[in-house]
């Protein structure tokens, strides 16, 4: 159509106004398509059609791998190779609020659990989906992108547990080498000002930010003795904080755009894309040399000669190391997997349970936007659908311990009358079915609400990965084992307890607690800790913050599968670089410290071999 000679019906211009909006649309186009960044390109042709060798493989391009990668090529004699099992990004995945768009799709592994009488009884199929990202950036390119350390006590525990150089005081060097927080941060010495991924509060790229909901949050926190905190992972403390995120100004700052994109054209990096690394190749004296890869039915073998890097997740990692006979015997004889070596593969998998279910309904003067405004308004300012629905997440200790060492987070996030799709979308992933769909549109027709969902921050129970079949393609078996520790079931009850307190504070006064109904609870006294315990083992799922399956420890711990050089017990020329290896969970979303684990493993791999220092303190 040609916008410039088009009038309206019965209309008369004098072409001032189409030039006007050609200019308009344009400019639309322009900041449309500038969200897009140019990712590296894939070379599996040139590496199917050739014999090359490598120095080192990486295998997993998420928020681990791509960190890793990047880091290793710096060295320009070093041939790193890059495998990724999915494919670039979409663009869907840079504006924030439409991550929910790609769950279930090509761009997501959708991994489903085993069932469980023990929790999620109340969602379809007694079955938790997993979510974790198929594509370059990996689980950065989909996730809620919360910016979150974790707590100082979290990666000291990891060094007490027998791990040297794994202390917060160790660690923070690289938590500020990752972070631009620009001047945005009060507390300059906390963080870091020139690393690769963006760091900004979620307040700073949003206009509308439910400011009146937010305001009674944070005085209803403070009325039970938790201020609102500007850094609070530069204080270290509990309380209410604004949210920070891994954003560049409304943009997601994945990190295949912050750690790939910049080298894109270095040329000892070579990247390969919807490429499975099937197994690992090991030789008779327990040498890794290479992997074996699969693309669209072709196997190929690729040789490396000095290490491979599994940074696939706390999923595929250990599914890779059991395909390759690195894993428990007793399993992999079962499978009539060939044990290479026998060690604790796939145990002491760890993952934050989320509750959902529990709304706050509030009638408030703020007025809906329309989801074209919304749209018209990111393209234009970067605002709106640059972040999560709200700016606050909370983290308590139910137990009042002196210490100060929270035990849950509340992520605080708002809907506006009338359930809009995103909402829908998030709900249905977690697993509700359509009769609690319905419940939930209903009482959202006419009343804000918020959705307050606990967090169990330092989860006691343990699950496991396992393989179905020696069949690299199919999916690996999930046994969660959430809230097969009991005590888990009564932090959150504390934290629901928490929930009721604050109902009762004067700053939220004639404010209702919704509960979800749920037919196995209905006939249970509320609000007892009977009742509790129902709703949290009937919709109790994950947090999508899955560690633990390839546990880092000392030879002495029997459980261990690396080592605080994340180098794997008895097997040489591979190291595990990604959540897989945190002995316990962080306290707080695991994004970045996945990433953080990404740079320290790059920063041993060079000291290894080429005998350089760690990263400075100074930083």
């Amino acid at each position: 159509m040609d916008l410039v000679n088009t009038t309206c019906p019965g209309g008369v211009s004098l072409g001032l106004s189409q030039l006007l909006l050609t200019q308009l649309i344009s400019t639309l186009v322009k900041s449309y398509c500038d969200l897009y960044p140019s990712y590296p390109t894939d070379q599996s042709s040139s590496v199917f059609e050739g014999n090359d060798q490598f120095d080192f493989i990486v295998v997993g391009a998420g928020s681990a791998g791509s960190t890793i990668a990047s880091r290793l090529s710096e060295v320009p004699e070093w041939r790193i190779l890059l495998i990724e099992a999915g494919s670039d990004p979409p663009m869907e995945t840079n504006i924030p609020k439409l991550y929910i768009s790609l769950l279930g799709s090509k761009y997501d592994w959708s991994y489903r659990t085993e069932s469980s009488d023990k929790a999620c009884r109340g969602l379809r199929d007694r079955k938790s989906t997993w979510n974790k990202g198929k594509m370059l950036g990996g689980s950065s390119s989909i996730n809620l992108m919360y910016y979150v350390r974790g707590f100082a006590k979290d990666y000291d525990e990891w060094e007490s547990l027998g791990n040297p150089g794994w202390s917060y005081e160790n660690v923070l060097k690289y938590f500020k080498k990752l972070e631009n927080v620009g001047a945005s941060k009060s507390v300059r010495e906390a963080h870091g000002y020139d690393g690769n991924i963006h760091v900004e509060e979620f307040s700073n790229v949003t206009v509308h930010k439910y400011p009146e909901i937010e305001e009674l949050l944070v005085k209803a926190f403070a009325e039970l003795g938790y201020p609102h905190i500007d850094d609070m992972f530069a204080n270290m403390q509990s309380g209410i904080t604004s949210t920070w995120g891994t954003v560049d100004q409304g943009v997601r700052d994945n990190t295949a755009r912050a750690y790939l994109v910049p080298i894109k054209n270095r040329q000892n990096l070579v990247v390969m894309k919807e490429t499975h690394v099937t197994k690992l190749l090991i030789n008779t004296s327990k040498q890794v040399f290479g992997v074996e890869v699969n693309k669209n039915g072709v196997y190929k073998k690729i040789l490396c000669s000095k290490e491979v890097v599994l940074a696939a997740g706390a999923v595929a990692s250990p599914q890779i190391m059991m395909l390759s006979g690195i894993g428990p015997r007793e399993h992999l004889q079962e499978l009539q997997i060939p044990t290479v070596e026998d060690l604790q593969v796939g145990f002491n998998l760890q993952d934050h349970l989320l509750l959902t279910g529990l709304f706050l309904s509030m009638n408030l003067s703020e007025e809906p936007i329309v989801p074209t405004d919304l749209f018209y308004k990111y393209l234009t300012r970067k605002t709106e659908l640059g972040i999560p629905t709200m700016n606050s997440m909370a983290f308590i200790d139910t137990l009042g311990q002196p210490e100060d060492y929270p035990d849950v987070q509340f992520v605080l996030t708002a809907s506006p009358p009338v359930l809009n799709p995103v909402t829908k979308s998030f709900f249905f992933g977690v697993g509700y079915n359509q009769q609690m769909l319905d419940w939930l549109e209903k009482i959202s027709m006419n009343t804000y609400i918020v959705h307050t969902i606990p967090v169990l921050l330092r989860p006691r129970s343990r699950g496991r990965i396992m393989l179905h079949s020696s069949n690299p393609l199919d999916p690996p078996k999930i046994i969660t084992g959430y809230l097969e520790d009991e005590k888990d079931v009564q932090t959150l009850i504390r934290g629901m307890k928490f929930l009721e307190k604050m109902m009762n504070t004067e700053t939220l006064t004639g404010k209702r607690l919704l509960y979800l109904p749920i037919r196995e609870c209905e006939n249970l006294m509320p609000k007892s800790d009977e009742f509790y315990e129902c709703f949290i083992r009937n919709l109790g799922s994950t947090g999508y913050h899955v560690v633990g399956s390839c546990k880092m420890g000392p030879p002495t711990d029997p459980e261990a599968v690396v080592d605080s050089r994340l180098k794997v017990y008895r097997v040489k020329g591979l190291r595990v670089g990604d959540a897989s290896i945190m002995p316990k969970i962080v306290s707080g979303n695991t994004n970045v410290p996945t990433i953080m684990i990404g740079e320290k493993t790059a920063d041993l791999i060079k000291e290894d071999w080429l005998g350089e220092p760690l990263v400075k303190d100074e930083l």
